[in-house]
């Protein structure tokens, strides 16, 4: 099925590694002339001389107005805006009274207001055009939240409420905001604790598959029994940003094997 997004222009925000370079490399293989972001340059060229063609480097700190502001600057007119860029500023195994202030601060910069950032700075051109897909990732920490990590559950939980409240304010100009909601993906940082995982829970020597199947079923039970991989998630966003979606706003797409125990 030919999603029609050959010539469209899409910035892709923490696209240096993971789920961001996944999302990339699809949207490019669908035809999209691709901007990589990443704070480290090094990493960002990488992904983008693996994708090759007209695919353009964009380095920048988004918890930051100059850096948001350089990204803007360098990659130009955009289409399709994926805010992946995030994280949280300690990890996601701090307890509550672990995370100060500074923490909570630190983690909704890196996440909700990044975003906000950058919507601010390309919706009005996508308005001008008429057209344009704006696509938050979120987590399925925002609508099943956890222990641990509470700065970056929180953060992304407000990521799906200002794409709902971004989408009422946009009418019909042509422009549509929705959010993806990952569960567990295969990341190389996944990957690495599934690593630490074996050890640490005394599971012997068995394969990464083994593992995997195990966490699922025993740590964070995952219906579909296995962890997520970074193709599905860039075909979801693919398939968001096609003019074929244009019916699609203000909603969320959970991708988490069914982890998440909720019917919205």
């Amino acid at each position: 099925m030919d999603l029609g997004l050959a010539g469209k222009r899409a910035l892709v925000t923490g696209s240096s590694s993971g789920i961001g370079a996944g999302i990339a490399r699809m949207l490019s293989a669908e035809g999209c002339t691709v901007v990589v972001h990443g704070r480290d340059a090094g990493k960002a060229q990488s992904v983008a001389d693996s994708i090759g063609g007209d695919t353009r480097v964009a380095v920048g700190d988004l918890s930051t107005n100059a850096g948001a502001d350089a990204v803007v600057e360098t990659g130009g007119e955009i289409d399709i805006l994926v805010n992946n860029a995030g994280g949280a500023v300690g990890t996601s195994a701090m307890h509550w009274t672990e995370v100060d202030e500074a923490g909570w601060e630190g983690t909704y910069q890196l996440n909700a207001i990044a975003a906000a950032r950058m919507i601010r700075r390309l919706l009005p051109g996508m308005q001008a055009r008429g057209w344009g897909r704006i696509i938050n990732v979120a987590s399925a920490a925002a609508t099943q939240p956890i222990a641990l990590g509470p700065d970056y559950g929180a953060a992304k939980a407000a990521m799906l409420n200002m794409t709902v409240s971004l989408a009422k304010s946009l009418g019909p100009c042509g422009v549509t905001a929705n959010s993806v909601s990952p569960g567990m993906i295969l990341t190389p940082a996944v990957e690495a604790w599934l690593g630490n995982l074996k050890r640490n829970m005394g599971w012997g020597d068995i394969s990464l598959e083994e593992a995997e199947a195990r966490a699922a079923r025993e740590l964070t039970p995952i219906p579909v029994g296995r962890i997520g991989r970074v193709e599905e998630i860039a075909h979801v966003v693919c398939m968001i940003a096609s003019p074929n979606a244009g019916y699609m706003t203000g909603a969320n797409v959970r991708m988490d094997g069914g982890q998440v125990q909720s019917v919205n």
